[in-house]
């Protein structure tokens, strides 16, 4: 029996195939050591604490931040901001503000500040994106009232590709004495991130889109000093005071309460070694540039967010669009009967961007993504289910 070929174009949701050695990473953990981290001073729970701590190294080199120990390794993106989001808004400095976010966002990012309106008091006010998805920075800066302490804004969409000025809106935060969450969950691991350098003051992502490693994993750089003023959202096991059920317990050991899930965490850091060395080729630049044009181009269809002809607007290969005479639901049902090709509909999980891109009431876009580890036959295959797309 024939194996039916299938070309994998979701890697905004999460990368496939994975890099070499991040799945042979999981298994080695799993068959040559297995243990806890930090549950115990046996061997092989040393080099399980050991593999935490490298990893936490390699994330530090990525992202630019001063010092490993400022990481919390959590189990996904949405984990790792809610611990962010209401770690911080929970605190007595912060109880009450008004947080100014993106109407970009993914629902990880607003959910939580809806809940936070009920559990911190808080207010928030989500800033207009244009209909390719860009946010203007000056929007942000009008938007900020006396009362602003945090600006939350996600790096990249995950709709349309749209990448933020998050330098910009860093300057506007730091002049107006408010902090600054960026969401990288598309951008980690495809655009150069300096935590420092940019005046990032938390950073958020999953481990399993650009940075290559299996599911479960998330990523939050918290500043040192920006630390003391977290609170704990959740607390457990931690290795360490068990003596004790009252605290205080270290930010970082109650962001990562309970047993870390340490071969995903051995995938992470195969997949992290991969990408030091192996940068986004230009081939990745050309396979957009052919993803987007073959969109264009075709009749029926309309592409949602910055194309080849905006050339002012940086974007990543997340491609969404409509068609004219087909839900995004059964455009994708066709492209993976028609050409294998594997594609994701519908809202992605962002609340709000689709009231500005005219496609809420479509049921969202049909959305193409490519990744580390796409290949030609990917876009080949890809651009022949638009032509198809196109002819109906």
């Amino acid at each position: 029996m024939a194996v039916r070929p299938r070309f994998y174009l979701d890697h905004a949701a999460t990368s496939w195939p994975k890099p070499p050695g991040s799945l042979t990473a999981c298994i080695d953990y799993q068959t040559s050591n297995g243990a806890a981290a930090g549950r115990g001073v046996y061997q092989s729970a040393e080099a399980a604490s050991e593999l935490v701590r490298t990893t936490r190294q390699a994330i530090a080199r990525l992202i630019g931040a001063p010092n490993a120990i400022d990481i919390a390794l959590c189990c996904n993106g949405t984990q790792a901001l809610n611990a962010g989001i209401l770690g911080l808004l929970q605190s007595k400095n912060l109880r009450g503000c008004h947080v100014v976010t993106t109407a970009t966002e993914h629902n990880s990012v607003l959910r939580p500040l809806q809940l936070a309106t009920h559990s911190c008091g808080i207010t928030w006010t989500a800033v207009p994106c244009d209909a390719s998805g860009w946010v203007d920075p000056n929007q942000v800066r009008d938007t900020m009232t006396a009362n602003t302490r945090l600006v939350v804004v996600n790096h990249v969409s995950n709709v349309t590709g749209a990448v933020q000025d998050i330098h910009a809106i860093a300057d506007i935060a730091r002049e107006r004495d408010a902090l600054l969450l960026v969401d990288a969950a598309q951008s980690l691991g495809y655009l150069p991130i300096d935590v420092v350098k940019d005046s990032i003051d938390m950073l958020a992502a999953p481990g399993h889109k650009g940075a290559g490693g299996m599911l479960g994993t998330g990523i939050l750089y918290v500043r040192n000093d920006l630390q003391k003023q977290m609170e704990s959202i959740w607390i457990g096991g931690t290795g360490t005071q068990s003596d004790s059920i009252d605290g205080p317990f270290d930010w970082l050991a109650a962001v990562e309460s309970g047993n870390s899930n340490l071969p995903a965490i051995a995938s992470l850091k195969a997949g992290l070694e991969w990408l030091r060395d192996h940068r986004p080729p230009d081939s990745m630049r050309i396979w957009s540039e052919t993803i987007l044009k073959a969109i264009q181009q075709t009749p029926n269809l309309k592409l949602i967010g910055p194309g080849n002809d905006d050339p002012a607007r940086s974007r990543l290969p997340v491609f969404s669009l409509i068609c004219e005479k087909l839900s995004c639901h059964e455009a994708a049902m066709l492209l993976d009967s028609a050409c294998g090709v594997e594609a994701r509909s519908g809202f992605h999980c962002a609340g709000l961007i689709h009231d500005y891109l005219g496609t809420k009431d479509r049921g969202g876009t049909l959305r193409l993504s490519l990744g580390h580890t796409s290949t030609l036959a990917d876009v080949e295959a890809a651009v022949a289910g638009i032509e198809i797309l196109g002819s109906m």
